[in-house]
This record gives C-alpha cells, structure tokens and sequence, in this order.
C-alpha cells in the first residue's frame, strides 16, 4: 500500500522537473525550501541562489533542455528519481561554444522533502556523456591512453 506522504513527496519532485521544463524558475522557488542545498560532483554545496544560477546558466546553454523522469521511488522523505536530460547546445557550456548538436544523458537524485518542500538535493549526471557530445572531449578518451598503437 503506498504511503500518501511518499505519494506527495513524489509529485513535489515530479513539479519541480514539470517547472524546470517551463522554464519557471519562480515556480520552482516556491518548492525548495529558504535554506535549500544543492550538491552536485566538483562543485561546494549551493544555497537556492547558486542553484538558480546553475540551473539558469545551463538553460542558456541549453535553451530546449528538457527533464524526463523515468523512474522516482519515495522512502520516507527521501525522493529518489532518474532521468533522461536532453536539449539542443545553442548557448556557451563551460567554456565550449555552441556547437548546435542535440545531446541527451542521464542524471539521478535524491532529494529530501520537508514540510512539502525540497531541503536538500544531491545529484548526479552523465557530465562525461554531455561533455563527449558535444565534442569536448573524444568518444573514444580511454582509448587515447591505451598502451596499444595501431599501424
């Protein structure tokens, strides 16, 4: 019998992907909680403004990005989810200049629900995958350093 709490955890989670994908970041503010913290891999814990700006900053090197959630479980207040991001690179990512080539890599999460809001999110994503396509780095990287040459 599934829990109503794990339930409306859930679809907390599901709007906030719904509002990231209007592109309604005000929306999406008003799910997170005033002392909300990001992690994500390389990058200090952020506050919602660092966040926003993160979130934003992908945006406008992705104008069409959209999140698909493919799988979210609840447990608690916890909110585990996957998903598939995609978009088209129309804008400067990291330093890499628009290349136009349409990527598309999986992110997972879990995020914890207080009060009916997001408090905390830790997340996880394909970087390397975005990275290889669009051509920052080689598809075939590991390949480089391999000891074997070809003739």
């Amino acid at each position: 019998m599934p829990s109503s709490q794990g339930e409306q955890n859930k679809q907390v989670v599901r709007q906030v992907f719904e509002f990231y994908n209007q592109q309604d970041i005000e929306k999406v503010q008003k799910l997170f909680s005033p002392k909300h913290i990001f992690h994500f891999p390389g990058a200090p814990p952020m506050d919602w403004n660092s966040h926003k700006q993160f979130i934003l900053g992908l945006s406008k090197a992705f104008p069409d990005l959209h999140f698909k959630v493919e799988d979210i479980l609840a447990e608690g207040d916890k909110v585990a989810y996957r998903l598939t991001v995609s978009g088209t690179h129309k804008g400067e990512f990291q330093g890499i200049p628009p290349t136009n080539k349409k990527v598309s890599f999986t992110s997972t999460g879990i995020s914890n629900i207080v009060d009916g809001k997001v408090a905390e999110d830790w997340v996880d994503a394909d970087t390397m995958g975005l990275m290889q396509q669009i051509g920052a780095i080689p598809a075939n990287a590991h390949a480089s350093t391999s000891s074997t040459t070809r003739s």
